[in-house]
């Protein structure tokens, strides 16, 4: 009887731990998780030394890939769990196309970190771009938000989009090449390749401020993962956007002290003004996220109208009515 009593106690104690541990924390032996390279965010902080996936439980493959259209390929095809910092229009062009993914959170906001950039020898300003571009060498990527804001700002100021050549880019560091050697007029791109381009006697055409409060373009990268791998996993989305929330609160708690690892870990000699200076990035938080102005209802018109955009064009040949059903934001809401 001691010894049935003691038996019933332990399993008990047992089933408690496990509902305790599992409850809170991934459902996976390990989690394939896509990033991009040079492009400094919080959660980098613990990706050496594995302490980011400590906290989300379980052990993390970082896949680093060159642009949003890779991500969604590579969670088409099993190889990644999670996107993070995938570009709207990329995810946005998949799930118009098929692709049976969810958008379920906001990594990033980065108004001044994805822009044009015109050859200083131009004189290019707002009010002569019309005049002063028609015509020119654009290089792009296609299908990205770095498209869907060149396209836009374009159109807003006035220039003949079929008076311009747009060369497609295989790459920020290909463009940021392209525009030193004087190949190209306008290098459109994100992160250091921007800076790259400035440095080399570019000027921006626009401000990443001028694109929200003009043209009235807001630049954000989600965090994406194949449907069914929520699905099948929830507690594991849930545990990685969780950990994700407080290593971007420890990051704004102490930047300097956390910055030169998340360099490294970027593969940047320091973050530049992404997240130092005059910080680029900004990252919501869960109720943020959760909000009106994210996925609460902004994110979902804002693929409508990108999309629309993209149509309107001529560079897709339509667009869904509606996108709510790709946005998920359960795992979001069972943050505890």
């Amino acid at each position: 009887m001691k010894k049935s009593s003691w038996l019933i106690g332990a399993l008990v104690g047992l089933s408690l731990l496990a509902a305790a541990c599992g409850g809170s924390g991934a459902d996976v032996e390990e989690l394939n998780v896509a990033y991009f390279a040079e492009w400094p965010t919080p959660n980098q902080y613990g990706q050496a030394d594995g302490s980011f996936g400590d906290a989300v439980g379980t052990k993390i493959n970082w896949i680093p890939l060159s642009s949003g259209g890779e991500m969604a390929e590579a969670m088409e095809a099993g190889s990644v769990d999670i996107a993070y910092s995938q570009g709207l229009t990329p995810f946005a062009n998949f799930v118009n196309s098929g692709a049976d993914l969810k958008l379920v959170g906001i990594a990033v906001a980065y108004a001044e970190a994805d822009n044009c950039v015109a050859q200083g020898s131009l004189g290019v300003t707002k009010d002569n771009a019309a005049e002063v571009l028609a015509g020119k060498t654009v290089m792009t990527p296609f299908g990205n938000v770095t498209h869907y804001k060149m396209l836009s700002m374009m159109e807003y100021l006035g220039v003949d989009l079929n008076s311009l050549n747009i060369v497609q880019a295989e790459g920020g560091a290909t463009t940021a090449a392209a525009f030193e050697a004087g190949d190209i007029d306008v290098g459109c791109a994100f992160g250091g390749s921007i800076v790259n381009m400035q440095n080399a006697g570019g000027n921006l055409i626009m401000t990443g401020a001028e694109h929200e409060s003009e043209v009235g373009i807001f630049t954000y990268d989600i965090i994406g993962i194949p449907a069914k791998f929520g699905e099948e996993h929830p507690e594991t989305v849930t545990a990685f956007l969780k950990a994700t929330q407080e290593f971007n609160d420890a990051w704004a708690a102490d930047p300097e002290g956390r910055n030169p690892t998340i360099a490294s870990a970027a593969g940047m000699a320091d973050v530049g003004n992404f997240l130092g200076g005059d910080v680029w990035f900004s990252f919501p938080s869960v109720e943020e996220q959760l909000s009106a102005d994210w996925l609460g209802g902004y994110v979902q018109n804002n693929i409508k109208e990108q999309l629309a955009t993209f149509v309107r064009l001529g560079q897709i040949d339509s667009a869904l009515d509606d996108f709510s059903s790709f946005i998920d934001t359960s795992y979001l809401e069972a943050i505890e």
